[in-house]
């Protein structure tokens, strides 16, 4: 099913617009690190384990923020009630995309023209610009194992996850999406020229 939606510009109205939409999210802090939002993290939850925040030894370096991202819209709208501040993040794979993450800071524009030359052109999707002066290309999942990058500057986001419109960088600049400010759920898979091929058994 195709999601187009329209994204508020103040950071709780989008995370709530989002999760209405069927799309897990997170709250996120400015510096790209997760919240305390787990269950062990929730002083009302059954499995809270009385510690700070910063102190978490859960196991999970994102504290369970990634793994915590929900369509819940009753707890989003609670969780930037308390941090309206926050920004969104949301896991890809969970989610069903894969991310192809351009960096120009770090030579990812060059790094994907070199790309482009050796297995041709990608195929066009939905596409975010970054806070940072970056660029977003979400793809559907192809449900196998990416590799964490293809060059310098050029990141592939999958078991990880991503900032969503209207998310603050560090350097002040929002993300917003291409196309109007509206985001549309990917219908291109991820490309089969970069998906990494399966060994048959011997």
């Amino acid at each position: 099913m195709t999601v187009d939606l329209r994204i508020p510009a103040e950071l709780p109205a989008a995370a709530e617009t989002y999760a209405a939409a069927g799309i897990k999210v997170f709250r996120v802090r400015r510096n790209k690190t997760p919240y305390a939002n787990c269950a062990r993290c929730d002083q009302k939850s059954s499995l809270y384990i009385p510690h700070r925040p910063a102190d978490c030894r859960c196991g999970v370096p994102t504290c369970h923020g990634f793994w915590a991202a929900t369509t819940n819209v009753d707890l989003v709208r609670q969780w930037w009630r308390e941090e309206p501040d926050a920004n969104i993040g949301a896991p890809c794979a969970l989610n069903g995309w894969a991310v192809l993450d351009i960096d120009p800071r770090h030579g990812g524009d060059q790094s994907l023209a070199v790309l482009e030359q050796r297995v041709g052109v990608l195929p066009g999707s939905v596409m975010q610009l970054t806070g940072g002066g970056g660029l977003h290309i979400v793809y559907r999942t192809p449900g196998v194992v990416l590799p964490g990058g293809l060059g310098p500057g050029l990141d592939v986001k999958h078991n990880g996850y991503i900032l969503l419109a209207p998310s603050v960088h560090s350097s002040g600049g929002r993300y917003r999406w291409s196309g109007h400010g509206r985001f549309l759920q990917p219908t291109v898979g991820w490309p089969a020229v970069l998906t990494p091929r399966q060994r048959s058994a011997a």
